[in-house]
C-alpha cells in the first residue's frame, strides 16, 4: 500500500471497529484457536459477508456493506454458549444476559444441510431431537408438522430461547397461575408469530406459554435452548388452569447402573473427582471416561501397533456419575450418537439406544478398525454376507435386507468387541421392548458421520450430539477424514488451507494435492455466506477474491447462464475446483502455443488452410466432463482448459490456485494474449 492508501485503509478499519466492537473482540478470541472438524467445531469463527472480499472482473467490483452475521455450526454454538455461562447455572438468567444471548441467536446463521439431519417429522405430534448438551444448558431441534402445537407449559425456573430455522412458529403467553387461580381459565398475556432467523426468550417470570406451527401448508423447524436443562415440567389446562407434571426422559437420563458405582469412602479404591464431590469405583482396576481418554492420548498415538491396548482399557472403563449425567441421553426416533473425543487418531462415541432402535446396515470403511463395549442393557449384532453390490444399497427403511451371515447378542460384562478393517456389512441395535441400552465405541482412524442410502436412493446421515470442546481438538485435516462433512465458514476454511499448505514442503507435493481435494470435498459453506459475496454480471462471469496467502489464492466464481471462459492455462499454478451450485462443463485441451510473431511461411499456411482448420490444428480437445453441485476436481499445473455454465440458471464455484494465479493466457484464433490480471487484497 502507498502511504495514502494505508491511511485510507486505517480510517476504514477504525470505523468498522467502532460499529462492530463486540463481534470483533469475540472473533479475535476465537481466531486465537485452531479450527476443528465441524462435527467438533470447525465453523466457529464469525464472518462478515463482505469483509476482505474484492470483486474481480471487468471492471473490478466492490461489495456492499451488510449487517454482521455469525456463520456457525452446532458444535460452535455449544462452545459459544459454554462461554456465555460463568459457573454453574441454577435458575433463569437476568434480563441483561437473556437479551445478550437473544441478540446473539438472531445474528447466527446455520447451514440448512446440517440442521436438516436432525429433523424428524411425524404426523401425530411435534418431535424433539437433542443437538448439544452441557450441564448448564441443552440445545434441541424441534420439528413441527402442519398445525402441530405444544401444550401450555412452564420452564421450571429455567431460561428458554427459541430461534426459528424454517417456516413460522406462533407463541401464545399466559400469565403464570397462582394458587388463587385454580379452577379459573388462564389469562392471555401476549401472542406473536416468528419467522426464520428471528429469536425470542421466555422464563417463568414472563408466564407460561405454548408454541406451534400456525401454517397448514408448510412444516416448521425451530432451535430451543434451555438453561439449566430440566427433565420434567408442568403443563396447564387453558380452561381450568389445572397443572400436571410430565417427564422429558427422551432428553435427559440421570440414572447410572447401580452396580457400577459406590459412594462409600474406601481408601483402597481409585479416587476420581466428579463436580464438587468425590466418588469411588467399586474395584481398584476400574477407570473413568476422563482417565480412559487421557491414557488413550498419552500412550496410543499409533493404535494399529497394538489394538489389544484399547481393548484392555475399555475393559476397565465405567462412567462416573457426572459423566453418566452429562453424556447419557436417549432420542425418540433414532439412537443418539454422543461425540466425546475427536483427534487425529481416534473418535470416541457414547451410543444411547432407546427400545427397538438400531443402526442401518453399514460398514466403517476399508481402513477403519473399531472397538465397543456395552455399558447398559444388551445389543444384537447382525452381520450380513459380504455382497459388495448390495451392502451400500440398504438402510433401515428398506423392505428387504441381504442374506444374514450370523447374529450375536452382547451384554453388560461381555468382552470388548473388536472389528478389524474391511469388516462385513452389519447393523447393531437394541431389540428390547422395555429396556434402554448404552454402549461406548472407539474408531481409528476417526469415524464420525454414519452415511447410508435409503430405499429411495437418497443419501442420509445420522448426526451427533455436540458437547463443545471436550478432551481434545483436531490438529489438522488429512486423508483420514474423508467422508466427514465440515460445516464451515470462510475464516475457518482459510485457516485450514494455511495449515494444509504449511505441512507440505512444496506446491507439487502429491499428498498436498490429495489432502486439499479431501478438504474441498468435505467443506460445506453456508450458501447465505457465499451468496452475500457473489455478484452476477450479464456480460461476463465474475471472480471474487475470498482468500489469499503467499502460497494459495481462493476465488469465488459466479456464472450467469451460458457464460464461460476462453481456452486458457494457469501459468504454472495448480488448480482445485468445487461446484457450489449448478452444473459446469469442463473441457481440457492439448495446445501448441504460437510465437508472438509469425514467419511469412506460417502466415501463408494459415491463409491456405483457413482460420478454422488452423485453430483446430493448434487446440485439440483431450477430455471433457460435467461438474455437478459438490463435485471437486484437480487440475495439474500444465493444464489448458475452459469452463462453461450449462445449468440454464446461475452457477457458482470455488477455485483454489497454488501458487496464486495472477494472470491468464488464452489461446485465440492466431496467437496467445493476456486477458486478465487479478489484483489481490489482504484478507
Amino acid at each position: 500500500l502507498t502511504p495514502t492508501e494505508a491511511r485510507q485503509e486505517g480510517s476504514r478499519l477504525l470505523a468498522y471497529l467502532r460499529r462492530n466492537m463486540f463481534g470483533v473482540l469475540r472473533g479475535a478470541r476465537w481466531c486465537m484457536r485452531r479450527p476443528i472438524l465441524a462435527t467438533s467445531s470447525c465453523a466457529r469463527w464469525w464472518s462478515s459477508p463482505t469483509q476482505g472480499a474484492q470483486q474481480l472482473a471487468h471492471p473490478i467490483l466492490k461489495g456492499e456493506e451488510e449487517p454482521q452475521k455469525l456463520f456457525l455450526d452446532f458444535s460452535a454454538l455449544v462452545e459459544l454458549l459454554r462461554e456465555q455461562f460463568d459457573g454453574p447455572v441454577t435458575g433463569a438468567q437476568d434480563a441483561e444476559k437473556a437479551a445478550e444471548i437473544t441478540k446473539l441467536l438472531r445474528s447466527i446463521r446455520f447451514n440448512k444441510r446440517e440442521w436438516q439431519q436432525y429433523t424428524n417429522f411425524v404426523g401425530n405430534r411435534y418431535t424433539r431431537t437433542l443437538v448439544g448438551f452441557d450441564p448448564n444448558f441443552a440445545v434441541l431441534l424441534l420439528s413441527w408438522e402442519r398445525g402441530q402445537t405444544s401444550p401450555i407449559h412452564c420452564h421450571m425456573e429455567s431460561s428458554c430461547w427459541v430461534k426459528v430455522l424454517d417456516g413460522q412458529i406462533q407463541e401464545t403467553i399466559y400469565d403464570y397461575p397462582d394458587s388463587s387461580d385454580t379452577g379459573n381459565p388462564l389469562r392471555l398475556n401476549t401472542e406473536a408469530i416468528y419467522s426464520p432467523e428471528q429469536a425470542t426468550y421466555i422464563d417463568d417470570s414472563y408466564g407460561v406459554h405454548k408454541m406451534g406451527n400456525p401454517s397448514m401448508e408448510t412444516p416448521c423447524v425451530s432451535l430451543h435452548i434451555y438453561s439449566p436443562p430440566f427433565s420434567a415440567c408442568n403443563i396447564f389446562d387453558r380452561v381450568s388452569g389445572m397443572k400436571k407434571l410430565i417427564s422429558f426422559k427422551t432428553v435427559y437420563d440421570t440414572n447410572p447402573p447401580p452396580e457400577v458405582l459406590d459412594t462409600a469412602n474406601n481408601a483402597g479404591s481409585v479416587k476420581e473427582e466428579a463436580k464438587s464431590k468425590q466418588y469411588i469405583l467399586k474395584s481398584v482396576d476400574k477407570i473413568s471416561l476422563e482417565t480412559f481418554v487421557e491414557r488413550v492420548k498419552a500412550n496410543l498415538s499409533d493404535p494399529e501397533s497394538n489394538p489389544e491396548c484399547i481393548s484392555a482399557l475399555l475393559e476397565k472403563l465405567v462412567l462416573s456419575p457426572d459423566e453418566w449425567e452429562r453424556f447419557v441421553h436417549f432420542g425418540e426416533r433414532f439412537y443418539t450418537r454422543n461425540l466425546l473425543l475427536l483427534n487425529e487418531s481416534f473418535s470416541i462415541m457414547l451410543l444411547c439406544w432407546n427400545t427397538q432402535q438400531a443402526t442401518p446396515p453399514h460398514t466403517h470403511g476399508d481402513d477403519k478398525q473399531s472397538w465397543f463395549k456395552v455399558l447398559r442393557g444388551e445389543l444384537e449384532m447382525t452381520t450380513y454376507k459380504d455382497d459388495v453390490n448390495e451392502r451400500f444399497k440398504l438402510c433401515a427403511e428398506a423392505k428387504s435386507e441381504p442374506e444374514i451371515s450370523h447374529k450375536k447378542t452382547i451384554r453388560v460384562g461381555d468382552p470388548v468387541q473388536y472389528e478389524a478393517p474391511n469388516e462385513s456389512c452389519h447393523k447393531l441395535g437394541n431389540t428390547s421392548d422395555t429396556d434402554t441400552a448404552v454402549s461406548i465405541h472407539v474408531y481409528s482412524p476417526p469415524y464420525v458421520q454414519l452415511k447410508y442410502e435409503c430405499s429411495s436412493g437418497e443419501m442420509k446421515r445420522l448426526p451427533v450430539v455436540h458437547y463443545g470442546e471436550m478432551f481434545n481438538q483436531i490438529e489438522h485435516i488429512d486423508e483420514r477424514w474423508r467422508g466427514c462433512d465440515l460445516y464451515s465458514n470462510f475464516p475457518s476454511f482459510r485457516t485450514l488451507l494455511d495449515e494444509a499448505f504449511a505441512r507440505a514442503p512444496s506446491d507439487d507435493c502429491p499428498t498436498l494435492h490429495a489432502n486439499v481435494c479431501n478438504l474441498l470435498e468435505q467443506i460445506q459453506l453456508n450458501p447465505e455466506e457465499w451468496k452475500a459475496q457473489a455478484k452476477l454480471n450479464a456480460s461476463h462471469f465474475t471472480r471474487v477474491l475470498v482468500g489469499q496467502s503467499e502460497r494459495w489464492m481462493l476465488i469465488l466464481t459466479c456464472w450467469d447462464r451460458d457464460q464461460g471462459t476462453p481456452i486458457h492455462d494457469h501459468q504454472g499454478s495448480y488448480n482445485w475446483i468445487k461446484v457450489l451450485e449448478g452444473q459446469l462443463r469442463e473441457e481440457n485441451y492439448r495446445c501448441r502455443l504460437l510465437p508472438d510473431s509469425e514467419s511469412d511461411e506460417e502466415k501463408a499456411k494459415r491463409r491456405a488452410d483457413g482460420e478454422k482448420q488452423y485453430e483446430e490444428h493448434c487446440v485439440q480437445l483431450t477430455r471433457s466432463g460435467t461438474l455437478h453441485t459438490d463435485s471437486v476436481t484437480f487440475l495439474d499445473s500444465d493444464i489448458v482448459h475452459r469452463i462453461r455454465n450449462i445449468s440454464g440458471k446461475p452457477a457458482f464455484s470455488l477455485h483454489l490456485y497454488s501458487p496464486p494465479y495472477v494472470k491468464a493466457q488464452v489461446t485465440g484464433r492466431v496467437r496467445v494474449v493476456c486477458i486478465l490480471i487479478l489484483y489481490p487484497c489482504v484478507i
